[in-house]
């Protein structure tokens, strides 16, 4: 192993268990000292060291981006979070393409990428929008020569090239139309309510199942696990939904005209287990899917 590629063989090791303070995530330049060895790297023409750079580089992002992503539900700034997860996703997805993962999951990406979707199971954004496009211009990033079927550049997309990944830019577009969908391309697209007086956006969502796991999880890598069941409720344990509210069993009708009068109803329940025991001055609340 040369002495080029063994610096960015050691840059990714000390990306390894971003939850310890040693780990170089924590290090205060570290995506410039990073960013400074890869562009060494290309003035040495070293695709391969360059390759690894753009690695440590993408990791860091991810890392970072989870814990600031963990920051941001601790401050209650959901709808951040949910975009910030939504960016470690995309980030995992291009890393994917060039990262051997092995079973011991040394920079924790697989951890990220499985919790990135458990948080996003907890929150209660189910429609969003989705713009329809005609797209007219595309353009190879590396080389900025114009996309086509018939003309091609010679960069192959999603392929690293001096540690920068190639992707088509759309430089010209269209805008046609804009729908309403349950499974969106953008997850950051979300449906928000207007405020009647201002027109200005309005987070009506609850968050109450995002809330109750952030509260008793002290770090971004202490886990924890979804389980998806059922339980019963009586009579008295609902006598305070109004018969206008939507009913518990999660029919999409109005309670009065659901499960209201019925003596045992039964609901989705959603059980959390925590790979770190939370505080115990925390109550165990209930949680409804």
């Amino acid at each position: 192993m040369t002495e080029a590629l063994s610096r960015a063989v050691d840059a990714l090791r000390r990306l390894r268990a971003p939850e310890r303070k040693s780990s170089f995530v924590h290090a205060e330049f570290a995506e410039e000292q990073i960013r400074e060895a890869k562009a060494k790297a290309v003035e040495r023409e070293d695709q391969v060291e360059a390759s690894l750079f753009w690695q440590a580089e993408t990791i860091l992002t991810i890392q970072r981006g989870f814990i600031e992503a963990f920051d941001l539900l601790k401050k209650h700034e959901f709808y951040q979070a949910w975009c910030q997860l939504e960016r470690c996703e995309i980030e995992i997805a291009a890393l994917r393409r060039h990262y051997a993962q092995n079973d011991s999951d040394l920079h924790r990406i697989a951890y990220i990428e499985s919790m990135v979707e458990r948080w996003q199971r907890l929150y209660p954004y189910k429609m969003f929008f989705s713009p329809e496009i005609l797209i007219k211009k595309i353009a190879c990033s590396i080389c900025g020569a114009a996309v086509s079927p018939r003309s091609n550049c010679g960069h192959m997309k999603f392929e690293i090239y001096n540690g920068e990944m190639c992707y088509h830019k759309v430089e010209e577009l269209e805008f046609l139309s804009i729908s309403a969908v349950e499974t969106p391309v953008q997850k950051y697209s979300v449906a928000f309510l207007a405020d009647e007086e201002t027109g200005d956006r309005r987070d009506h969502y609850d968050y109450g199942n995002v809330r109750f796991v952030v509260e008793r999880v002290a770090s971004p890598f202490h886990g924890w696990t979804p389980e998806a069941t059922t339980r019963n409720l009586t009579a008295s344990e609902l006598a305070h939904v109004s018969a206008d509210r939507s009913c518990p069993c999660m029919s999409g009708k109005q309670f009065g005209d659901c499960c209201s009068g019925k003596a045992v109803i039964t609901i989705p329940h959603l059980q959390i287990h925590f790979y770190v025991p939370p505080n115990k001055e925390l109550p165990e609340n209930e949680l409804l899917l």
